[in-house]
């Protein structure tokens, strides 16, 4: 066998096209293909380039310090490839632990390089060669190429020129294994990004749930006071409709009596007449006058009222799908409120609201609805006997405020840091769920808002509610559930 220009060993070195056809299998391996057909192919160029018979690459194990785990093989025995060895064992193992090469000429019984399966361990190899695969000073694994007897043996000049070879062969491999780890870190982070979104979602129906359980609580306390709100106005609208009746009653009954005077055919028009004269005589027709356009304004009204509490009632509970970013005047919103709750305090608090000049706000109404309702049901829930909640406005350059104070019991400090805290009551059973000021607070943030509250035990408290007048971007506003929960 003639031997090659640059040596017995340099095989296919110094072939141009062989160094182009190892570039086209870096190439490959830096766009992501199979890492263990990767690995094969440029195994077996590396081979042929040295003119050998055989060869395996052995790799580091990732996330441990003493692992060798055979990646690529030719004329090995089957499982070989895939199986682990430890690091300083057999030839691989003192490869990467010495991080040195190693030219072998000689017996294979102590190289821990794999034999064919028909081959006993005593048998003699005829030459080897097994470099370290370096990257940065960080040794990855090893390869080793064999030559079957009948073929020159490899020397030491050999083993030199394949130190630059193999060097770049270890960089084809980093970068192979940091585009799989980068490509896999991509499908995982995707994973888990689809997974946060459906967590998200998830999140945000709960809590959609959660201010809906909290609106039907909040109707349910109230329930008893809005009945008497519409059975007072349905009571004297009732009397009303008697009064008017019996009224009705009079004057259809002389507007008969007309009737009858008129008719020719009367036995006794002069008596006919009588009787007309002494029903006119006997029915106000000033005060019927009067009384029925006061009775009608005043039953007009009863019904507006019903109609009113009706239909605030109805924008109250309606469901997070009715969500939608209006631009409101908060002062109507907040008599919309006291107009369902005032009854539930008005026997133990007096209401008074102190207006400042307020622009009209981009929020959504009904999410609104609910946080004036909790704060105005815990004001009066915290006034024992007799007191005053003030609920009062003003406006701030970009942002608006709204206070509501009371006069109560007030929260002692240590309980202070809690209160936002879900299910977190100091209410006595059956008058609290808990959940009233925690969902008050997840929708002022979600409106971009802060609640600030200061108390005193035996004077009151007073939580102040702060606002933009607009959303930068109401749509992302919309879909922010649990700004915190967001960890994420």
């Amino acid at each position: 066998m003639s031997a090659s220009p640059l040596g017995s060993g340099a095989g296919k070195l110094g072939d141009y096209g062989w160094i182009y056809a190892l570039y086209e299998l870096g190439q490959t391996a830096a766009s992501g293909a199979a890492p263990l057909q990767v690995q094969q192919d440029i195994l077996e160029h590396i081979v042929s380039g040295f003119d050998a018979q055989s060869g395996s690459i052995a790799l580091c194990v990732e996330g441990t310090e003493d692992l060798l785990e055979i990646a690529a093989g030719i004329d090995l025995p089957p499982g070989v490839v895939g199986s682990r060895l430890p690091r300083g064992a057999g030839v691989f193992g003192h490869v990467v632990a010495t991080g040195e090469p190693l030219l072998i000429n000689g017996d294979v019984a102590e190289t821990g390089l794999p034999l064919r399966t028909h081959e006993r361990r005593d048998r003699l190899t005829h030459s080897a060669m097994c470099w370290p695969l370096r990257v940065a000073e960080r040794i990855i694994g090893a390869i080793a190429v064999n030559r079957a007897p009948g073929h020159p043996k490899y020397k030491i000049d050999d083993l030199d020129r394949g130190q630059t070879m193999t060097s770049l062969l270890a960089l084809v491999i980093a970068n192979h294994r940091m585009h799989v780890e980068r490509a896999n870190r991509i499908v995982e982070l995707s994973t888990l990004n689809a997974t946060m979104q459906r967590m998200n979602e998830a999140l945000e129906e709960a809590q959609d749930q959660l201010v809906q359980s909290e609106k039907m609580a909040s109707i349910g306390q109230i329930a008893a006071g809005v009945a008497h709100e519409i059975n007072n106005p349905i009571g004297y609208v009732l009397s009303n409709l008697g009064t008017l009746d019996s009224y009705l009653a009079s004057l259809f009954g002389l507007l008969e009596a007309y009737t009858e005077s008129e008719c020719p055919s009367s036995v006794s028009q002069q008596a006919s007449l009588a009787r007309v004269r002494a029903l006119r005589e006997s029915v106000n027709f000033e005060f019927l006058r009067g009384d029925i356009v006061a009775l009608l304004a005043e039953s007009r009204d009863g019904i507006l009222r019903v109609k009113h509490i009706v239909q605030d009632l109805k924008d109250f509970s309606r469901g997070g799908v009715d969500d939608v970013w209006e631009v409101v005047n908060l002062h109507d919103a907040i008599d919309r409120t006291l107009n369902i709750v005032r009854n539930e305090v008005k026997y133990k608090a007096r209401i008074e609201t102190r207006y400042g000049n307020l622009p009209d706000v981009e929020c959504i109404p009904s999410r609104l609805h609910q946080v004036f309702l909790n704060l105005i049901v815990n004001a009066g829930q915290a006034i024992d006997a007799s007191g005053t909640i003030t609920i009062s406005t003003g406006a701030s350059l970009s942002e608006i405020w709204i206070r509501f104070e009371d006069t109560g019991c007030g929260i002692p400090k240590e309980h202070l840091y809690r209160i936002f805290e879900p299910f977190f009551t100091t209410k006595p059973v059956g008058q609290g769920t808990g959940l009233g000021l925690s969902v008050s607070y997840s929708i002022v943030r979600r409106h971009g808002g802060s609640i600030e509250v200061e108390s005193e035990v035996g004077r009151g408290s007073r939580f102040t509610i702060r606002l933009p007048v607009r959303q930068p971007c109401p749509q992302l506003a919309q879909t922010d559930a649990v700004s915190a929960a967001e960890p994420v």
